[in-house]
């Protein structure tokens, strides 16, 4: 809407312009009223924002519910440069002497040098064959051998590394540049003794460029790795097993990360050295992941208390306190879903421990909720197995578990289409609907506005012609008079 101007009412003496602008004030009522609405709509969306932050957080929190946090038992390490371990409810609690021989390793090979990365080789094929050395000769394993096909227009060095690699042949290829050329470099995908690689090639006849056989490789036979190294394939590292010793017990594994040799316990090997691992009773893991789903539902309560609070006056007409979402049945929709979810039973649970209540988490009279840890840790120690079941969703059949429960039915709420969503598309829709209907209006009342000021600046000119008139008629009386007098 057009301000209201201060030039109405020079000639006529008359606060014309205090006129129009309450004639504008009454006029403007309607848009007075449609920003209110807007303000109101878009206090709701700020709303439903902090509301959908606040069961997302929850969200966060339910996921960390996981199985393994409920084991029961915690496994540690003196050293964990040395190894790491975890444990489950399997393990035997005591204290273990370990110490690292030798690392598992991978088995790596690296060319002679060709001029660049581009430089031409022969089309044909490229066999990976895997097995161990054993007593100075390649012993192949049961796995079937891979072959690679190098197709001509793309027998580069680089579309070597590329057709080995989009091969999944159980090696990786990279290329390298020494400073004398360029080199493949080739890595077994699994450590261990037995996962060493042979190469043979077949090169196309009549093909131009490097012939293939300078990727031929056998583990058993190659040369280690030197600068300057002769035109053929090269060691880089042996594939090994590691060696590792428990309690002075020799063992070996093809892999770094050991399950088999403590029942329950998972070993991380890092490098050579000596540790002690200790597994003992653990339910802290699993208490932090509980209290960090009844705090984040508790902020989630103070959330809704605050968007939703409706508190009416003290006295009669005397105004109240009212959130955005005071009169909205979603936050009561939402809290009821998450109240159902704490001390509903997992489905086909059966003894002591079938819910969330039943572990230590309660409500308290404000309506937040508690998590008892002494009746939470006594649950843990008598059956950490049924806890454990009550988070893992292949317990009970999938989507009975608590964790895949609760998560859906808050995934129904801030997921996209979801609750949230819903009532966001309609006051959205709202929001333009108003919009329209204001630019409309201010239209309107400026076409009204300009209405009133031609009208106005008539009215004022009438009045200042006839207050010309009239003090030009003053004026002659005064002369008749005058005359008549003298």
């Amino acid at each position: 809407m057009a301000s209201v101007g201060s030039a109405l009412g020079i000639g006529s003496g008359l606060d014309l312009t205090t006129l129009l602008s309450n004639l504008m004030a009454a006029e403007s009522v309607p848009l007075a009223k449609l920003q209110t609405r807007e303000v109101s709509i878009q206090s709701k969306i700020s709303a439903y924002g902090q509301l959908r932050s606040a069961i997302s957080s929850l969200r966060d929190a339910v996921k960390g519910l996981t199985p393994d946090k409920f084991n029961g038992a915690g496994a540690s390490s003196s050293a964990p440069d040395v190894a790491t371990a975890t444990a489950t409810n399997a393990a035997t609690k005591g204290t273990y002497a370990l110490e690292v021989v030798s690392l598992a390793q991978a088995e790596k090979a690296v060319s002679a040098g060709l001029e660049s990365s581009k430089a031409q080789v022969q089309a044909g094929t490229i066999t990976f064959t895997f097995g161990s050395v054993e007593n100075g000769e390649f012993i192949p394993g049961e796995g079937e051998a891979k072959t690679v096909t190098i197709e001509a227009g793309k027998n580069t060095l680089e579309g070597v590394r590329d057709a080995i690699n989009a091969a999944e042949a159980g090696v990786t290829a990279t290329i390298i540049h020494d400073g004398t050329g360029a080199r493949l470099v080739l890595t077994a995908k699994e450590t261990g003794a037995g996962h060493a690689f042979r190469i043979t090639t077949q090169g196309d006849a009549g093909s131009d460029g490097q012939a293939l056989s300078f990727l031929d490789y056998d583990p058993a036979s190659a040369p280690d790795y030197s600068a300057g190294a002769a035109a053929q394939m090269s060691r880089l590292q042996h594939a090994a097993d590691a060696e590792f010793k428990i309690d002075g017990i020799v063992m070996t594994s093809a892999r770094n990360s050991v399950s088999t040799a403590l029942e329950g316990v998972t070993l991380t090997l890092a490098k050579e050295g000596t540790t002690t691992i200790t597994v003992k009773d653990d339910a802290a893991k699993a208490r932090s992941a509980l209290q960090s789903m009844v705090d984040a539902y508790n902020k989630l309560l103070s959330t809704v208390n605050a968007l939703a609070v409706n508190t009416p006056g003290a006295s009669k007409g005397e105004s109240g306190t009212a959130g955005p979402l005071a009169a909205d049945s979603l936050t009561r929709d939402v809290m009821t879903r998450i109240r159902n979810e704490i001390f509903s039973p997992v489905q086909g649970a059966t003894g002591a421990y079938t819910s969330l209540a039943s572990l230590g988490v309660s409500f308290q009279s404000d309506g937040t909720l508690k998590l008892d840890a002494t009746r939470f840790e006594k649950a843990m120690a008598t059956d950490a197995g049924a806890v454990a079941r009550l988070f893992d969703d292949e317990a009970y059949g999938e989507g009975r578990s608590i964790t895949a429960r609760f998560q859906a039915q808050l995934d129904a709420m801030v997921e996209s289409d979801g609750l949230i969503d819903s009532r966001l598309d309609g006051l959205n829709a709202s929001t333009k609907s108003l919009q329209t209907q204001q630019e409309q209006l201010s239209k309107r009342l400026e076409q009204i506005e300009a209405r009133y000021r031609a009208q106005f600046s008539a009215l004022d000119t009438l009045l200042a012609q006839m207050n010309s008139t009239a003090s030009y008629l003053t004026q002659q009386l005064e002369a008749l008079k005058n005359l008549r007098s003298s």
